[in-house]
C-alpha cells in the first residue's frame, strides 16, 4: 500500500543533507555474548509489522507539477551488518539512508572488549524517539523468547497498520483553532520573526558545503546519574512544583549560558548576550486513539526562547519556563508547527524552497524519553537492568538528528532508575572537548 508523506515526514525527507543526515540512533551496549542469528531473525520479525520501517520513498508530481511524496512498502530483509572484532572504533561511520534507494531502518552489530554493542539506526522521516523506543523494546522481546525457546508471538502488541492514517495529525479543529486563535498567533509569530543563533553564536556561513559529505557525523557523549541522584533530581522538581522537564530545561538553558562565556571570544559573547536562544522540544501527539499504532512520527514541535540575562536568577528562569510549558499545553501550541508546515507547502516552492537556506531553526533540540524498558517481561538484575540468557543490557544511548545552525541535541532517558543524558555534537564546529564540557555543566547542574 502506497502512504502520502505527512508534512512533517516530508519536513524531515528534504532537510536530510549529507553532512547532517536525518538519521536518529539507538547504541545498546551489553555484556556478555549475543546470539547474532537470533537477534538478526527477531529484527526482521519486529520489521514484518512495522510497515514504516519497510518503507521507501517515492516522487510523484501532482496538481501544477508540484512534487508529492509517496511511501511504497517493500518486502526485503533489513540491513544487518556485523562488525568485526579488533577495530580500534567498534562501528565504522554509519552509512547515510537514502530513502530513495532503501528502507529507513538499518542495524549494525559489534563485538567489544567485555560484551558487544547493537547500533540501530533510523531515519526521522520513519519514526520519531518514542517510536523507535517501542521498535526496540519489541526486537529485546523477541529475541528473549527466541533465546529461551520459545515460539515468537507475531504482533504481540497488536499493532494496526490502518492507524497510520492517523499518524502526525495533531487534531486541530476550527473550534480548537478560533478558541485559542490570539495565543496560536503568538506562537507563530514567534516562529516567522525570531531568529535564534547557534550555540557559538554565528549564523553558518552561506560559503558552506552542507551537502558535503561528513565521514564522522555521528559524534555524541554521554553521562549518567546513580540512582540516588536520580531520586534527588525527581524530588528536586516535586520540591519545586514543576515536572522534570521544565526543571531539565531550565538546566539547559543555564548551561548553555555558562558554556557560551567559557568558549566563546567577548565579541561573540557580547553579540550572544543580546542574541535568542531557542530549545526545540519535541511533543508526542499519541492518544489512546494510537494505542495499536506502529512506529511513525506522531510528534510536533514547540519552542521556548530566552537571552542571555534571562539566567540571572535560576529560580526565575525555572518558573518561567514552568508558566510557558503550562500555557503551551492548556493553549494547544502543538498545533502551530504541524500547521505552518503544511500551510508553507501549498506556498511557491513549497517546504524544499523554505529548506533551501540552512538557516539556524534552534539553539538547541531537548528530547526527553522518559522511563524505557519499565514493563517488558525480560527479567532484571537487582539493579533493575534487563538481563537476556547471559547478557545484561548495561546502559543505551538515545539521540535525534542536528541539522545546519543546531550545533548540538540533547537527549534523555531513565533506565534502570539512572537519567542518562546523551549529547550530539556538530564536529565540524565543535570540539570533542567542549562537547564534553558542555555535557559535564550540565551533569554537574542536575
Amino acid at each position: 500500500m502506497n502512504r502520502p508523506f505527512t508534512p512533517f515526514e516530508e519536513y524531515m525527507l528534504l532537510d536530510d543533507r549529507s553532512a547532517y543526515p536525518m538519521d536518529s540512533f539507538r547504541l545498546l551496549r551489553f555484556s556478555g555474548k549475543i546470539d547474532t542469528t537470533l537477534l538478526e531473525a527477531s529484527i526482521n520479525a519486529v520489521a514484518r509489522y512495522q510497515p514504516m520501517l519497510q518503507s521507501v520513498a517515492r516522487k510523484t508530481t501532482g496538481l501544477f507539477g508540484r512534487a508529492h511524496y509517496l511511501w511504497e512498502e517493500v518486502k526485503q530483509p533489513v540491513f544487518f551488518r556485523r562488525i568485526l572484532k579488533g577495530n580500534e572504533q567498534p562501528f565504522p561511520p554509519p552509512e547515510r539512508i537514502n530513502l530513495f534507494h532503501e528502507p529507513g531502518f538499518k542495524v549494525y552489530f559489534a563485538e567489544e572488549n567485555n560484551g558487544c554493542a547493537v547500533l540501530l539506526q533510523f531515519h526521522h522521516s520513519v519514526s520519531d524517539g518514542i517510536g523507535e523506543m517501542t521498535v526496540v523494546a519489541d526486537i529485546l522481546t523477541d529475541y528473549a523468547d527466541r533465546l529461551e525457546g520459545k515460539i515468537p508471538t507475531e504482533n504481540p502488541r497488536n499493532l494496526d497498520s490502518n492507524l497510520l492514517s492517523r499518524r502526525g495529525k495533531s487534531g486541530l479543529t476550527l473550534g480548537i483553532y478560533f478558541r485559542y486563535y490570539f495565543d496560536i498567533a503568538v506562537t507563530t509569530r514567534q516562529l516567522l520573526f525570531g531568529k535564534p543563533i547557534p550555540l557559538d553564536s554565528s549564523e553558518p556561513s552561506i560559503q558552506a558545503d552542507f551537502n558535503a559529505i561528513k565521514p564522522d557525523y555521528l559524534t555524541m557523549c554521554s553521562t549518567e546519574l546513580s540512582s540516588e541522584e536520580t531520586r534527588q533530581y525527581l524530588a528536586r522538581a516535586k520540591a519545586n512544583e514543576v515536572t522534570v522537564n521544565d526543571l531539565m530545561l531550565r538546566d539547559l538553558f543555564l548551561t548553555i549560558g555558562e558554556w557560551q562565556k567559557r568558549w566563546l571570544t567577548s565579541t561573540a559573547v557580547n553579540s550572544f548576550d543580546t542574541g535568542l536562544i531557542r530549545v526545540s522540544v519535541p511533543m508526542n501527539l499519541r492518544t489512546e486513539q494510537h494505542q495499536h499504532i506502529p512506529a511513525a512520527n506522531t510528534v510536533t514541535m514547540i519552542f521556548l526562547d530566552r537571552k542571555q540575562r534571562d539566567f540571572s536568577d535560576p529560580q526565575r528562569l525555572l518558573q518561567s519556563v514552568h508558566r510557558e510549558m503550562n500555557w503551551i499545553k492548556r493553549t494547544q501550541q502543538k498545533h502551530v508547527f504541524l500547521l505552518g508546515l503544511r500551510l508553507r507547502q501549498f506556498l511557491p516552492g513549497g517546504l524544499a524552497q523554505a529548506l533551501k537556506s540552512p538557516k539556524c531553526g534552534a539553539t538547541c533540540v531537548l528530547s526527553n524519553l522518559g522511563r524505557v524498558f519499565e514493563r517488558l517481561t525480560i527479567p532484571q538484575r537487582n539493579d533493575g537492568k534487563l538481563m537476556i540468557g547471559n547478557a545484561v543490557l548495561e546502559e543505551i544511548d538515545a539521540t535525534p538528528p542536528i541539522r545546519p545552525g543546531t550545533l548540538i541535541s540533547i537527549s534523555t532517558l531513565t533506565y534502570a532508575g539512572r537519567i542518562r543524558v546523551i549529547l550530539r555534537y556538530d564536529s565540524q564546529n565543535m570540539t570533542a572537548q567542549q562537547a564534553e564540557d558542555f555535557l559535564q555543566k550540565l551533569r554537574n547542574k542536575m
